[in-house]
């Protein structure tokens, strides 16, 4: 273990909700321990899910495994989070490069390069520039090797300005949401989600809606249907937890073909659910799914 571990790892140890585990995840990353750093970065996401610099990094660490997919849905929720973040774009643009996409990696170094960006963005779309220009026959071959090495000095988080990585605006608008009307428990949800796509449910212990709603692909509203499905669903994952020996259970993501649906035990027993289309990118989905719950302890609280 390397002395910048060590340290990192004694940081955090001493306070877990430091947001040292940024830089020790990265610090991991980069001395290839990939396993060790998913833990810690997505660990610490948990505690701090609005950190743009926290999604970059795990975003880094799908792309050292391989997981071009979660990469770009880590990167998509960095500029969610901070639309001016330039390694997320140059982490996009590098997706999009290994995808065959040149004519997309060029937009998106072309939209990171201006202003203060890193030289390494500037190198990047020269590389990406001069591929295309090959493609169209007008241009001086670049060497694939040439391009990948352009993309791979992503700016080491160490390098990044302290003030920039600690200033998570969004947990300010999840505590300015309207206080929960406890007439129209059907509508509990709606101001923590985004978009048409996306749908939150809360169930008890016996499948019963308590609030919220599910529409399926049709747009129909199936809570009750699916509310029914899901009955147990907590109990079961706290017997398989237990079985395991891996403590008490936190949250489940699925997935699907035609979905990505997250779950969390909430409250009294209860079991929350949050769905979103499958293109919606997962980081997003695990926000949705803090915020619904945040929204559902405080209904849960009001209607006890």
């Amino acid at each position: 273990m390397s002395d910048e571990i060590r340290r990192l790892s004694d940081d955090l140890a001493r306070d877990p909700s430091s947001l040292v585990f940024m830089r020790l995840a990265d610090a991991l990353r980069r001395a290839g321990q990939l396993d060790v750093a998913l833990h810690v970065a997505v660990r610490g996401l948990e505690r701090h899910p609005y950190l743009a610099d926290a999604h970059d990094v795990l975003a880094r660490i799908y792309a050292d495994r391989g997981d071009l997919e979660r990469a770009a849905d880590e990167w998509a929720m960095t500029l969610r989070l901070d639309p001016a973040h330039g390694p997320a774009r140059l982490g996009l643009g590098f997706v999009d490069y290994r995808r065959g996409d040149l004519e997309s990696a060029e937009r998106r170094l072309a939209a990171a390069s201006g202003g203060d960006a890193d030289a390494s963005v500037a190198a990047a779309l020269a590389h990406v520039r001069g591929a295309l220009s090959m493609r169209l026959g007008n241009g001086t071959a670049v060497a694939a090797p040439a391009v990948e090495r352009a993309f791979a000095p992503l700016p080491a988080l160490e390098s990044e300005p302290a003030t920039r990585v600690s200033q998570p605006a969004a947990p300010a608008a999840v505590t300015e949401l309207p206080a929960p009307d406890l007439t129209q428990p059907r509508h509990l949800f709606a101001p923590a989600l985004d978009a048409a796509d996306q749908t939150a449910l809360l169930v008890d212990g016996d499948g019963l809606v308590l609030a919220g709603t599910y529409v399926d692909a049709t747009g129909q509203d199936v809570a009750e249907v699916v509310a029914a499905e899901l009955a147990g669903v907590s109990g079961e994952a706290e017997r398989a937890m237990r079985h395991l020996a891996l403590g008490a259970w936190t949250s489940l993501l699925v997935e699907a073909n035609e979905a990505v649906v997250a779950m969390t035990p909430a409250p009294g027993g209860n079991l929350l659910v949050v769905a979103a289309s499958r293109e919606t990118p997962v980081g997003l989905v695990r926000l949705l799914l803090d915020r619904a719950l945040t929204r559902a302890r405080d209904w849960l609280a009001r209607v006890s």
